[in-house]
């Protein structure tokens, strides 16, 4: 812990801008030869896909590179490339880097146990398109307008004069598609589609690609989503709706934590419902951690929801982990939710 305070202290001296022109960061990366690539804890499709297309571009432009994160690579994602994903534990002893690449990540903290193979001279370069973000690298190129952390990537390739090679298009076409909702969410823009529509142009499968991501269920994962729809619960308002998981619900159905992705969407497809969360009891913790996942309709912001909590995210979609039960969570989940939506009426009313 020691010596990751000391990295810290010196990383924050020799911090550049808040936020570097694409120019600038794209020669500071250039000059770097070492490369270590990570971002959050828990990594979905926009995060993965980043990171994929920026570890070949850098190996395209002749660097040394290694992908290492805590977590496993999700089945979910079979239609990326995974053969270069590495867990943190699998990482040789003494590997140096002389810089970090960070995707879709707020906060350094975010990227978990990732932190303990910098050093004190490791360089950060920190690319993201969250509101949020804290601007912690040493060169920043941060774009709260992008839909998805794969739109600033996209960026990258193209300063850098670089033609997308299929298996490049298939990640950023995943990030970018994930991070919209298949492109259905409110922070799709023109650009996005724009993208998307020169991804596509390289040649990928795109009915193969959206087949495995949002068409492909276990049967684990269907009878999951069966026990869990028997359990949503409503405000008696109905504008606010809520499940927990517990564990004893995945051993019941022999489903994973994974299977539980996309299940929220089904809480915020119902009539009247404004806000919603999703709640998970998660092993390892003695005192109780709950993970949660947030989402709204219209002007409601879940991220201040998530913040309070010490999360983040976007204001329609959100997360963070709170320790104690599943009641207590809910109880106060509820308390902070209910709060916003008072503000949000209070505003409306004028």
């Amino acid at each position: 812990m020691e010596s990751l305070k000391k990295y810290t202290t010196k990383r924050r001296r020799k911090a550049r801008h808040k936020n570097d022109s694409l120019a600038m960061f794209c020669r500071a990366l250039k000059n770097k030869d070492n490369f270590l690539l990570a971002s959050h804890v828990s990594p979905e499709g926009d995060a993965i896909g980043s990171i994929l297309a920026l570890e070949s571009l850098l190996r395209r432009l002749g660097k040394k590179t290694l992908i290492a994160c805590e977590d496993p690579f999700p089945e979910r994602l079979a239609c990326l490339p995974a053969k270069r994903w590495r867990q943190v534990k699998e990482v040789p002893e003494g590997r140096k880097f002389d810089a970090l690449v960070v995707a879709d990540c707020p906060t350094l903290e975010r990227v978990g146990s990732v932190q303990s193979l910098l050093a004190p001279t490791t360089e950060i370069f920190n690319i993201d398109h969250h509101i949020s973000n804290t601007h912690f690298g040493h060169y920043n190129y941060i774009r709260p307008s992008a839909s998805a952390a794969g739109e600033v990537v996209y960026d990258i390739f193209k300063w850098f004069k670089m033609k997308l090679n299929q298996e490049e298009a298939t990640c950023l076409y995943v990030s970018i598609s994930t991070d919209t909702g298949s492109f259905k969410y409110s922070n799709t823009t023109v650009k996005s589609h724009q993208i998307a529509s020169e991804l596509i142009q390289t040649g990928i499968d795109i009915e193969k690609i959206n087949d495995e991501l949002y068409a492909t269920y276990s049967l684990e994962k269907i009878q999951l989503y069966s026990l869990l729809l028997g359990k949503v619960q409503r405000s008696p308002d109905g504008t606010i709706a809520w499940v927990g998981l517990t564990r004893n619900d995945l051993k019941r159905t022999g489903a994973t934590y994974e299977d539980t992705e996309g299940f929220i969407d089904f809480l915020k497809y119902i009539k009247e419902v404004q806000f919603a969360f999703f709640m998970s009891e998660m092993d390892g913790s003695q005192d109780g951690q709950v993970k949660v996942s947030f989402r709204s309709r219209g002007d409601y912001d879940v991220a201040q929801v998530a913040a309070y909590f010490g999360g983040g995210g976007h204001k329609k979609a959100a997360g963070c982990t709170i320790h104690g039960t599943l009641e207590e969570a809910t109880r106060k989940i509820l308390e902070q939710i209910k709060l916003a939506l008072a503000k949000q009426n209070q505003k409306t009313s004028f």
